[in-house]
């Protein structure tokens, strides 16, 4: 599980850069009050939320004892 948990974070880390490549492109010139940057915006920090909450998940297991860290993977 902690070597999913893992790929499933570095996963994330990846789409969030490219989705800020593509805002940083889109966004150019572009007043921040505009609809379209808004939207995107929001995009970048659902994605920053499920890596916070992946990470968090992550660190929750890995300070568990052992046993209970075993029951954790298996689930």
């Amino acid at each position: 599980m902690q070597e999913v948990c893992t790929m499933d974070i570095n996963n994330l880390l990846t789409e969030i850069a490219v989705y800020r490549c593509k805002m940083n492109r889109v966004a150019k010139g572009k007043s921040l009050t505009d609809p379209y940057v808004i939207r995107l915006c929001k995009g970048v920090d659902v994605l920053i939320y499920k890596y916070l909450k992946a990470r968090h998940q992550q660190n929750v297991v890995l300070q568990m004892p052992d046993q209970d860290r075993q029951r954790a993977e298996v689930v």
